[in-house]
């Protein structure tokens, strides 16, 4: 299994991803056959928040990570090695496909990022019209010299959300949709505990959420942007943010600009267990994001019972027709955003409504679910690999 998340063994000791490491124990246990989890080596001065630290003999399955100064040849060898002896190549990265695709080996391709959300991705924080062509361009060249033959070779493909899942099929018919969240069934909230939230909601604010990372990409600052356009007309909403990122100070400087003080909080990063719990005491989602990509924040909002007000990216887009739990707005429109806010104000039957859409949808895809589409397609795929 290839993994974009980074790793680092020192004396035997893993430090990883809490989330990740939780994941592969799942599939320790439930694929049933010994794998190793191949990781670039994590970047010491970049690492996610919830980083844990394992005996790498407690893990139930071996790791290995590719070092950052590694030559492409050296990493080839020692990819081909690991792949040789393998029945099954799952996830991608490091030319791992065309390794396997050389040895014969069947591999299943996990996809994320469309064509246009890599341009975006890759381009965003370039401020050069001439630099942001030419990345764009790279981006294009390795999808046609790269990603497409990858697809194509594939025994199949995983897709995490929408976009991809649309654009793959011309490459490949055999394919897997799923919807990626850390929500387990245990973290819905109940259905007691929305009918009281929503008994309370006249009594109170709308109470606005949004967690992530405070970067461009994520719309973290048109998510202030929003609440300060509802407060400049009149409406009675509080934002709450949670995360950490390159635009907190402007984001801090954006809620000073609040007409009605105190209602426009940015905070730091929480752990996640905390954030499901205190998000269950909200009522709407900001989620601004410019990028297609399918983040976890759209099931895990919804497992808090909470519809959606944000922009319409591809991916969103796409959500919110399938769960009718929020709308989508035109991208760069924080306006926009507000007036679909001061729909669900007005509309107090039609919040309830889509916040119980909300919950039902979450039920539907808790991380069990999904998790079990994966396992049970690998099994499978193992069957056929004897």
């Amino acid at each position: 299994m290839l993994h974009s998340n980074g790793a680092r063994i020192d004396n035997g000791i893993l430090r990883i991803d809490r989330k990740f490491l939780t994941g592969m124990r799942l599939y320790a246990e439930h694929i049933g056959t010994p794998f190793m989890t191949i990781h670039p080596e994590l970047d010491a001065d970049n690492q996610p928040m919830d980083m844990v630290d394992v005996p790498c003999k407690d893990l139930g399955f071996e790791v290995m990570t590719i070092k950052k100064n590694a030559t492409p040849q050296s990493t080839t060898a020692l990819l081909s090695k690991q792949i040789a002896c393998s029945r099954l190549v799952y996830g991608g990265g490091f030319d791992s496909c065309q390794i396997a695709q050389r040895l014969g080996v069947p591999y299943v391709l996990v996809l994320e990022y469309d064509l246009r959300t890599q341009i975006t991705v890759s381009a965003i924080q370039v401020k050069s019209l001439a630099r942001r062509a030419i990345r764009s361009m790279r981006c294009i060249k390795h999808y046609i010299s790269h990603d497409i033959p990858a697809m194509r070779g594939a025994h199949a493909l995983h897709c995490n959300g929408y976009p991809v899942y649309d654009e793959s099929r011309k490459f490949n018919s055999n394919q897997l949709l799923y919807l990626d969240s850390r929500m387990s069934a245990n973290m819905v909230i109940t259905e007691r505990q929305l009918d009281e939230r929503l008994r309370r909601r006249s009594r109170r604010p709308l109470r606005l959420l949004f967690s992530g990372r405070y970067e461009k990409l994520k719309g973290a600052d048109d998510a202030v942007r929003v609440a300060l356009e509802c407060l400049k007309r009149g409406r009675d909403i509080e934002l709450h943010t949670y995360g950490q990122g390159a635009l907190r100070d402007t984001m801090l400087g954006l809620a000073r600009e609040s007409p009605i003080a105190d209602r426009i909080h940015v905070h730091d990063p929480i752990l996640y267990p905390e954030l499901v719990r205190r998000a269950r005491d909200f009522d709407l989602f900001v989620c601004c994001h410019i990028q297609s990509d399918p983040s976890c924040t759209y099931l895990e909002s919804f497992g808090a019972g909470l519809p959606i007000v944000g922009y319409a990216n591809r991916m969103w887009q796409r959500l919110s027709a399938t769960s009718n739990s929020g709308y989508a707005s035109p991208i760069g429109r924080p306006s926009a955003v507000a007036d679909n806010v001061d729909r669900l104000i007005a509309d107090g039957d039609m919040l309830a409504e889509m916040s119980r859409r909300a919950r039902a949808f979450a039920l539907k895809h808790t991380f069990e679910n999904e998790f079990s589409l994966r396992t049970d397609a690998i099994t499978k795929y193992l069957t056929d690999a004897r």
